[in-house]
């Protein structure tokens, strides 16, 4: 046979059946004027980043920390912590791959809300764990005692997203800490946050790690700088836990997490929180509009404590984002549930509400 045409080795049968991470924005040549899909920060890099990633780049020719350490030092600066208790990677769902490759053996369960962030079930798949998802409750939230009840004696992680994305809703601390009280300690609690800046004061996001982590030895705590800190093209997530967890994570993490330029702009951006902080105000106020707007046009829309709103039309999702996409508009859909949003600029909020104006339901 020529060995051009063989057919390659099969791969793993864990990557049978495995969904695909869907697109934030439509692909081909369709150009938009307003991106909503992918949940970005829409204003343009500070300049001291600018700065700080050209001066890095400087010192390409060499490898950067091996693993992170001087942002793991800033971070536990800025959250009370000592180094030992962070972890830093290319974004957190490099993490959250790490901990469910190193937690879980095949035939482990990794208990989540549904619908959830959907990279959860590729990486539960690929660890050989089975996702088990709960649905949410009719407002769009975590459902306490369903999510409790779930977990079984094969529960190796407890998966939750606060505020949980794609559909923004959020549990308040006191609720969070009352569910994390519940879950058995011989099972580890992946908390993701990677939109947390938006649904609290800057002071309660930087404080609430340390108290977290002193009351919970089985939770790890996923941030990103993707989202509130306008560094989504550079990658940059981290991890907060115990040191002993940390340790198991670096254990199964490749040396040199991220590159010297991602170190650069984090260490950069952390010295602009008047900055970060503005930004989430701009982002409340638009999503406040957003979902005002579109209340008011009879659309439903969850309560949303993100840079995002979600619809939940069912059906009528694949149809409104194929009329935004046709206005220049591009959305995130989940054909048959909804359609998420990113809250953007004011021009953004202006073009959605008009667009939305003129649409009709399966037409």
């Amino acid at each position: 046979m020529d060995s051009m045409h063989a057919a390659p080795p099969a791969p793993s049968k864990r990557l049978d059946g495995l969904p695909g991470y869907g697109k934030g924005r439509a692909a081909g040549a369709m150009v938009f004027a307003h991106r909503l899909g992918s949940n970005e920060a829409p204003d343009a890099v500070d300049p001291a980043i600018l700065s700080a990633v050209t001066s890095a780049m400087a010192g390409a020719n060499r490898y950067p920390d091996l693993r992170g350490e001087t942002l793991a030092a800033a971070l536990a600066g800025r959250h009370g912590l000592n180094a030992a208790q962070i972890a830093v990677s290319a974004g957190s769902i490099v993490l959250l791959d790490q901990i469910l490759r190193g937690w879980c053996d095949p035939g482990d369960a990794v208990v989540a809300p549904w619908r959830s962030y959907e990279a959860y079930p590729i990486i539960a798949g690929l660890s050989g764990a089975t996702l088990v998802t709960v649905p949410l409750d009719a407002a769009h939230r975590l459902d306490r005692a369903a999510f409790l009840a779930a977990i079984g004696p094969r529960t190796r992680i407890a998966l939750i997203c606060n505020p949980n994305n794609p559909t923004g809703t959020a549990l308040d601390a006191d609720s969070l800490d009352a569910l994390l009280a519940e879950i058995p300690a011989d099972v580890l609690i992946v908390l993701d946050e990677a939109y947390c800046d938006f649904a609290g004061s800057a002071s309660q996001v930087a404080a609430s790690p340390a108290a977290r982590l002193a009351r919970h030895p089985n939770l790890v705590i996923l941030r990103t700088f993707s989202k509130a800190w306008g560094l989504a093209g550079l990658r940059v997530g981290y991890a907060m836990a115990a040191p002993r967890v940390i340790e198991q994570i670096h254990a199964v993490q490749p040396p040199f997490p991220l590159p010297g330029v991602a170190l650069a702009a984090a260490l950069a951006a952390l010295a602009l929180e008047p900055a970060v902080t503005a930004r989430i105000a701009r982002n409340a106020t638009e999503r406040a509009r957003l979902t005002e707007g579109l209340t008011a046009q009879g659309l439903p829309v969850a309560e949303s404590q993100a840079n995002f709103i979600w619809l939940p039309l069912g059906v009528d999702a694949a149809s409104l984002n194929d009329h935004l996409a046709r206005n220049g508009i591009a959305a995130r859909c989940f054909a048959g549930e909804g359609l998420r949003i990113t809250t953007g600029t004011p021009a953004d909020t202006d073009a959605v509400l008009d667009a939305v104006a003129r649409w009709r339901p399966n037409v």
